[in-house]
């Protein structure tokens, strides 16, 4: 049986958080010569855990603002990406000279080459000095719920993946093949219950993984009052970015278990509301 966590809607409760530690931007080159921008979070502890944020269509890296600085303010450092065609990711090398990557314009085949974005990205953060590298989550929203898990499925040095609004299908990016192929790292999936695609979608993302046996796997769905889609919810949920935070550290510092025999019924916590 699938359980829930429910989190109560509440418009306007998350303050802004001003961006009082050092960021800086960052130009990272993909495997097919498009340059990536991304926002750079980065805290002043040694071994960090970090987490890289990927943004919907039609959005950038600036939906993820608050919540990356709420992570630096905790120890965590975060890269905010803009997707190719996105942002200011816009310009691709070939062999006559740059060309402007429009996100109107963008086809099947660009959006799933926006895996090479995300593994661009992870590739720097291994390269930063202060970065735990055994400790770097990902975090996507919407349409970048779905790049965030096909790439997951085929990245197992991963810490944990979140996914905010996931589909099962985002403009031929699909979930539901890959998510039989995620592996150990802790997951975790938020998603609001008048949200109906992301919704129905999200529930049956945990209804494979509970059919494989996955430990845990009824735990891995919160669904939150309200029908904001992707980070919307990180700003107007109550308690939500620090929900999220805390499942985040509870991530890093819990083993993984073993899958259960798929015939053995998955583990279950009772469902809890955050405090109002």
């Amino acid at each position: 049986m699938l359980r829930i966590t429910l989190v109560a809607f509440s418009l306007s409760v998350t303050t802004s958080l001003a961006l009082a530690q050092t960021t800086r931007n960052v130009r990272l080159d993909t495997a097919d010569d498009v340059g990536i921008i991304g926002t750079y979070y980065p805290t002043d502890q040694p071994h960090s855990p970090a987490v890289l944020l990927i943004h919907s269509i039609l959005r950038d890296r600036s939906v993820w603002a608050d919540f990356a600085a709420l992570l630096q303010q905790n120890g965590i450092a975060a890269l905010a990406i803009d997707l190719r065609g996105h942002g200011e990711s816009t310009r691709k090398l070939t062999a006559d000279g740059p060309v402007k990557i429009d996100m109107r314009q963008l086809t099947g085949h660009d959006y799933q080459d926006m895996l090479l974005d995300i593994e661009a990205a992870i590739d720097w953060l291994q390269t930063q000095p202060e970065i735990d590298k055994k400790h770097i989550a990902l975090i996507g929203e919407s349409f970048g719920a779905n790049v965030a898990l096909r790439y997951a499925a085929i990245n197992e040095d991963l810490a944990a993946v979140v996914v905010f609004s996931p589909g099962l299908n985002y403009h031929g990016v699909r979930t539901d093949d890959v998510i039989r192929q995620l592996g150990r790292a802790p997951f975790h999936i938020f998603v609001s219950q008048n949200d109906a695609f992301a919704y129905e979608s999200s529930k049956r993302l945990v209804e494979i993984r509970q059919e494989l046996g996955v430990d845990g796997a009824t735990n891995e769905l919160t669904v939150c009052t309200g029908s904001l889609h992707g980070s919307e919810m990180l700003k107007s949920v109550r308690n939500l970015p620090q929900i999220t935070l805390s499942w985040l550290k509870e991530a890093w510092t819990t083993v993984p278990t073993p899958a259960v025999n798929p015939t053995s019924p998955a583990l279950s916590r009772d469902v809890t509301t955050p405090p109002k």
